[in-house]
């Protein structure tokens, strides 16, 4: 099997972009659909970890020369206001989901942003890639016939009512990568089964610039992924490139996530995500729209006298935090209508956000489709070895979680589960 002349990518973010960039490499023409109407998608100041699978496919693909990641060599560990009761080398990539989105679609569809401001051209052999935001896919149907895919598409802003917005526009591919995230619709189009579960905790977010902080504070969290252990919660602090893709000290940024315990369908849990205007958010509440006095509450009961003081630090210079909550989502099949549509990244499986490895997912899956173009495995196989891979990722990301927060028992489990015979 060759890689495929044509193919809509259906999810512009980190997962839909590697893939496009990939066939674009491979000589495919890619059309990416995007529902955020924005062309830069909403600024995601949030830090992520770019295993060895992302590096592999930028060290291949990419064409920009932009560092995507800040190297972090040791992992340490603070119980309350105890500064590091544990440090050990431990080598680590850590990047900013905007800078990481902004580097590939330079590289894909020659975007120009702060962070590449002069997207390079492309290399022989490319083929085309367009990405059209503010499309809603509402239906996708495999013609049989000449084993092609068709993808309906709206305007996603349009109103019912409007003839023009509800236009349906038809593209046809010889491939669909279904790379929509952890809401797919496409998922639902295919009736997979969808539960997302709720793991019991939230994640608190948000950023500092370096040149905001004591430079004890920056030293502290330099080169390193930092855990302070709490009384029933943690925190993961390390720095990430600035929104510009900037990795000059001073102008980095110094990001964390607070992982906190909160039940589902409490008081406490319909306070938090209420935001300013009064509306209940489901997932996740932005930082402009966070309340101030729900957050001031939180702070005041911890931060202060709890915590080493560089964390304290950082947090009460936060700007805008950001609270998100912490789920996961089981991996179903991977591949429907004879190959023609895959699942990938967050569509496929989502797991807790503790390692921060949902990139290395979506990279892992571009590098097993390249497998099976060059006739090295069968689909069957490649989907057999993304579910065994989501189902070790779904065990290890509980596990993580389980000890931070202090659920022993609850990881006693979830290891005996890691180490049972067929996650291997």
């Amino acid at each position: 099997m060759t890689p495929p002349k044509s193919a809509i990518i259906i999810g512009g973010s980190i997962s839909g972009l590697l893939q496009a960039l990939q066939l674009k490499r491979a000589g495919t023409d890619v059309l990416i659909l995007e529902q955020d109407p924005s062309p830069t998608r909403a600024s995601h100041e949030s830090g992520v970890s770019i295993g060895p699978s992302v590096l592999a496919l930028l060290k291949k693909y990419d064409a920009t020369g932009t560092p995507p990641a800040i190297p972090a060599g040791f992992l340490s560990v603070a119980w309350q206001t105890r500064p590091r009761v544990l440090n050990t080398a431990w080598h680590h990539d850590m990047s900013n989901w905007g800078s990481l989105y902004l580097i590939l679609r330079a590289n894909v569809d020659g975007f120009a942003s702060d962070v590449v401001p002069y997207p390079p051209p492309g290399r022989k052999g490319d083929g085309t890639a367009e990405y059209k935001a503010g499309r809603r896919v509402v239906g996708v149907e495999f013609d049989r016939g000449d084993g092609a895919m068709n993808v309906l598409h709206v305007e996603a802003e349009a109103s019912r009512g409007s003839r023009q917005g509800m236009e349906v526009k038809r593209e046809r591919a010889e491939m669909v990568i279904a790379a929509d995230g952890v809401h797919s619709t496409i998922r639902r189009f295919l009736q997979v089964p969808t539960t997302w579960t709720y793991a019991g905790y939230i994640a608190w977010r948000g950023t500092v610039r370096e040149d905001q902080l004591s430079p004890e504070t920056v030293r502290y969290f330099s080169d390193r992924l930092n855990f302070t252990l709490l009384a029933g919660s943690y925190f993961i602090t390390y720095i990430i490139p600035s929104e510009t893709g900037s990795v000059e000290p001073g102008r980095r940024l110094v990001n964390w996530v607070w992982y906190y315990p909160v039940p589902e369908g409490s008081v406490a849990m319909d306070t938090i995500f209420t935001d300013i205007n009064g509306v209940l958010h489901n997932s996740t509440v932005p930082g402009d729209l966070l309340d101030p006095k729900v957050w001031s509450v939180q702070k005041r009961r911890y931060i202060s006298d709890g915590t080493t003081p560089h964390l304290a630090e950082v947090v009460s210079q936060t700007r805008r935090p950001f609270v998100t909550k912490v789920g996961e989502l089981e991996a179903s099949a991977a591949s429907y209508f004879d190959g023609r549509l895959v699942l990938v990244g967050d569509a496929f499986a989502t797991f807790r956000s503790h390692l921060g490895l949902a990139s290395e997912q979506a990279a892992r899956h571009c590098l097993q489709m390249d497998r099976v173009w060059s006739g090295e495995i069968s689909q069957a196989a490649r989907d057999r070895e993304a579910r065994l891979y989501a189902a070790k990722l779904l065990l290890l990301n509980r596990l993580m979680g389980f000890l931070g927060l202090g659920w022993w028992w609850s990881a006693l489990k979830t290891g005996l589960a890691y180490a049972s015979p067929h996650h291997h």
